[in-house]
């Protein structure tokens, strides 16, 4: 949903989400092409953020309403028509059989990129998120192009990004928040700088790290260019900070 705030101002994208979701989810998809259609469970999965002196701590509800959705076939016919395919569970819900049967729809060409927060989380019965190794990467990774994490995914991010790169045949990136991000291609080590914004300027950061992603991938798609693409994502991250999140604006003529 972050992400088509952003896709949706570039005039050349359409975006499809598939997901499950309840009725309490309807009144927040206006506008958007979402499938299926209707609801497909009784309540949304639903994660409570509280941040404090830059922490933040997360609790999740609902959770057993989260899955991967079957593949129909409008669904498959979206996939046959797409050029950029976001993995983005919340949980840890996808299989390599899973993702190997989406991937089995899609033209040769896709960029297929993969957010893999919600296969770093575990939960006690208090309902809060806690850290999960990504056990499954080994299978998972191969299957995609990019990878794009947050350094604050995990402890040891930035050597798992560099064990991926040399041995899963595919690119992370790693966000690094005001730092900018680097990326890992085999061997190489490609930084992403970025313009700090000072936080007493910042209306709202919420999504950042989705205005990236969706951002990163996009620029990756047309340039194959590793660096102008974490230049564009950069920028766009830094404009979206001047606005509150339902309200993000892109001048794209000061980034092209």
């Amino acid at each position: 949903m972050f992400m088509n705030k952003i896709f949706r101002q570039f005039d050349d994208c359409n975006v499809t989400i598939i997901t499950s979701y309840g009725p309490d989810f309807v009144k927040y998809s206006n506008g958007v092409k979402i499938f299926p259609s209707l609801p497909n469970t009784e309540k949304t999965l639903v994660y409570e953020n509280v941040s404090k002196s830059g922490f933040r701590t997360q609790k999740s509800y609902n959770r057993g309403s989260a899955f991967a959705v079957t593949l129909d076939n409008a669904i498959i016919d979206v996939l046959h028509q797409t050029d950029i395919v976001f993995f983005a569970p919340q949980q840890p819900i996808y299989t390599k059989k899973y993702i190997d049967s989406v991937v089995r729809d899609l033209k040769k060409d896709v960029l297929k990129v993969l957010i893999p927060q919600g296969f770093y989380r575990n939960f006690d019965q208090e309902n809060n998120v806690l850290v999960r190794e990504f056990t499954e990467a080994k299978d998972i990774l191969p299957l995609m192009d990019i990878i794009i994490v947050s350094e604050q995914d995990s402890p040891t991010m930035l050597n798992q990004a560099k064990e991926w790169a040399l041995n899963m045949n595919v690119v992370p990136v790693v966000t690094l928040g005001e730092k900018g991000a680097v990326a890992f291609k085999g061997r190489e080590e490609i930084i992403l700088p970025a313009m700090p914004v000072p936080e007493t300027e910042i209306i709202d950061s919420v999504g950042s790290g989705d205005i990236f992603s969706a951002s990163f991938a996009y620029r990756y798609k047309q340039t194959k260019d590793l660096k102008e693409s974490g230049r564009f994502a950069n920028e766009i991250s830094r404009q979206c900070l001047f606005y509150k999140s339902a309200d993000i604006k892109i001048d794209l003529a000061k980034i092209l």
